[in-house]
């Protein structure tokens, strides 16, 4: 999503907060919450004014509505949304805050100890279970331009992030994947490991970033997703690129064409992606002009559509989905960020609501 867009978005939202709602059912807000089947969507949290879950508004509001800077899922099936604050959203559709990071953190991660590792002010850090922030890498106070000559390998205490340094996955040997401007580098053993840096440049000679939008597939490897140069920061689908456990580059296998989607992959606008817990990723997608927003799984050179935005969907109008629908046909935008839990997408990020798209 473009920055204009991502603000012309979290505008509506502020300001649609009283209106009717759009439904695509009854709007009975008081019926139980229905888990989506196999192929169908349901807002697993609506927290507008006057919403299923408008209660939970002062807590998820600020991880969930704005621009989103994390999502990933735990273990125990929490789902944890980093915005102005790091929001958790337990299998019971209750809401917490375990951490307040006053907007400064980037990327989150949840380790198999329930402990989140995070970014904030050039470092990466921990905080456990009990609440305790340590500090994993990064030199306080002495952060990096992105245009900056980079060591291959230096010492986590030594090592100078940009302010946005992003931790975005752990490899099954525990190696903790950082995006960090234009460039990832691998956490381990108190070492700091260049794997992949960014060498294009825009029109005017900035070194093009790596988004907030990366992902980790089950087998390690990293999903990055470029910056485009001109006016559209988000890159293109095309344009991203696999890193291996092994080191080994690539580039993500797509076909000629996605049925029930207009137009070539490779062209696609990348809004999101996340690891399908297996050798493939989710990707949230857009065309040029801003529409046609969809998601699509892609493993092994194949596409699937999993869900698409209704042609009448826009950010402008409220959205109510209490009983699941069909996710080809959703009658609301889709939430910016994702994560991949147990069988089920969950969306959130400029929103006042959260999605659950079942996949298998």
């Amino acid at each position: 999503m473009t920055l204009r867009a991502s603000f012309a978005a979290l505008a509506a939202i502020l300001l649609m907060g009283t209106a009717a709602a759009c439904t695509s059912d009854s709007g009975d807000h008081g019926n139980q919450w229905v888990a989506p089947l196999k192929g169908q969507a349901v807002q697993l949290l609506d927290f507008s004014d006057g919403g299923r879950d408008a209660k939970a508004k002062d807590v998820a509001f600020y991880g969930l509505s704005g621009m989103s800077k994390g999502m990933t899922s735990g273990a125990d099936g929490s789902t944890y949304a980093l915005g102005q604050k790091l929001v958790r959203l337990k299998r019971d559709r209750t809401v917490s805050t375990p951490l307040d990071t006053g907007g400064s953190a980037w990327g989150v991660v949840v380790l198999a100890d329930n402990s989140l590792i995070f970014g904030s002010n050039g470092q990466v850090k921990k905080i456990s279970s009990q609440g305790k922030v340590t500090v994993l890498a990064g030199v306080s106070g002495k952060q990096r331009a992105a245009g900056q000559a980079l060591p291959a390998s230096v010492p986590a205490t030594a090592v100078h992030f940009t302010a946005n340094a992003s931790p975005f996955g752990v490899r099954p040997d525990g190696t903790i994947l950082i995006a960090d401007g234009n460039a990832l580098w691998a956490l381990k053993d108190a070492t700091v490991k260049r794997l992949y840096q960014v060498t294009a440049k825009s029109p005017d000679g900035l070194p093009l970033l790596l988004a907030q939008n990366n992902a980790m597939d089950g087998t390690g490897t990293a999903y990055l997703s470029p910056e485009s140069s001109g006016t559209d920061v988000d890159g293109a689908l095309g344009d991203v690129v696999s890193v291996g456990p092994d080191g080994r580059l690539g580039k993500l296998l797509l076909p000629a064409k996605v049925s029930g989607l207009p137009g070539a992959p490779a062209t696609y606008r990348v809004r999101w992606l996340a690891g399908d817990g297996s050798n493939g990723v989710f990707a949230h997608v857009y065309d040029k002009s801003g529409n046609n927003g969809a998601v699509i799984h892609l493993h092994s050179g194949e596409a699937e559509l999993i869900a698409h935005e209704g042609a009448d969907a826009t950010s402008s109008k409220p959205c109510s989905i209490t009983r699941p629908v069909d996710a080809l046909h959703l009658p609301c935008i889709l939430p910016q960020a994702m994560t991949y839990r147990s069988g089920s997408l969950i969306l959130g990020g400029l929103a006042n609501y959260v999605l659950q798209i079942r996949v298998a």
